[in-house]
């Protein structure tokens, strides 16, 4: 509670505190606190606990680099499923949208030069990779972008307006030159 209490007034919104939470309980406290704290039984923690490890260990994690776009071909990617890393899938963009293809080495003697060295059978996962894949692509060109923007210079347009700006600021805070006779005694 404490520890909630504590990143809410560091501005941290509380649902992510309490996922947090949750989170701890699952894979890192004992199972009697898990029990306790869900008001269930201790073997009703143990499957949960299960549950949510088999859960989070088949869920794919995709991680994509954007490359210039060669082609059809617009970035690399991993792919973590359950520790098991596997890198270098190709990000596609096709006429159906983005997709991850598989990666694969030169083979001199393959019809077409090329031997596959991981490959995804299952169509569901697939999918699921393919739309992790579209999703990360996209975040990380939208990263680039806003860095690419954070340290673009201002166009020269921009420029001249800022220092006709800045000018006028500075006229303003001159005193007006003197009017009448003190004037000419100057020369």
């Amino acid at each position: 509670m404490a520890k909630t209490q504590e990143a809410a007034g560091r501005g941290a919104p509380a649902v992510d505190t309490a996922q947090e939470d949750f989170r701890r309980l699952l894979f890192e406290a004992p199972i009697a606190e898990l029990a306790e704290n869900q008001g269930i039984s201790i073997d009703e923690a143990v499957r949960l606990r299960v549950e949510q490890a088999v859960a989070e260990a088949t869920t794919p994690q995709v991680t994509v680099r954007p490359i210039e776009p060669q082609g059809k071909l617009i970035g690399f990617a991993s792919v973590n499923i359950g520790g098991v890393v596997v890198d270098d899938f190709k990000v596609v963009d096709g006429k159906n949208g983005v997709f991850l293809g598989a990666p694969s080495k030169p083979d001199p003697t393959s019809r077409t030069g090329y031997r596959t060295t991981a490959r995804v059978t299952n169509r569901d996962l697939q999918a699921q990779l393919d739309r992790a894949a579209a999703q990360g692509y996209n975040q990380a060109v939208e990263k680039l972008l806003a860095r690419a923007e954070a340290v673009r210079p201002a166009s020269i347009r921009e420029q001249m307006a800022q220092a006709a700006k800045e000018a006028g600021k500075e006229n303003a805070a001159r005193p007006a030159p003197a009017k009448g006779k003190e004037a000419r005694d100057d020369r």
